[in-house]
């Protein structure tokens, strides 16, 4: 019974873990609770580590895309990556830190 309960908690943490439009979250982010479209997820790691976990995602997936920043805007810092293939699911991947706090957000390429 121990063992099954483990399982499932294992399980379930790695779905937690799942990707917004095909784009992976850093291990612990999670979904900000009352967020409308785009949401937010407060990133599992910092700045820098979420920053590079995009990157090293769209070199190792050979997604064509775009990087503007990191940049410092009034006290924000902020990395943007924009796709260029039309085949994604996304149009862009915001990586933002505000007040110490680390967001994501998605942005959702329209149907």
């Amino acid at each position: 019974m121990r063992l099954l309960l483990v399982a499932a908690i294992v399980l379930s943490s790695g779905l937690a873990r799942a990707d917004v439009a095909g784009v992976p979250l850093p291990r612990g982010s999670r979904a900000e609770k009352g967020s409308a479209e785009p949401v937010r997820h407060a990133s599992g790691k910092g700045y820098r580590d979420t920053v590079d976990h995009m990157r090293k995602w769209l070199s190792k997936e050979g997604v064509a895309h775009r990087q503007v920043g990191p940049y410092r805007a009034r006290g924000v810092d902020v990395t943007r990556f924009l796709s260029e293939d039309p085949s994604t699911a996304w149009l862009a991947v915001h990586v933002v830190r505000q007040a110490g706090k680390t967001w994501i957000s998605v942005v959702k390429r329209p149907p």
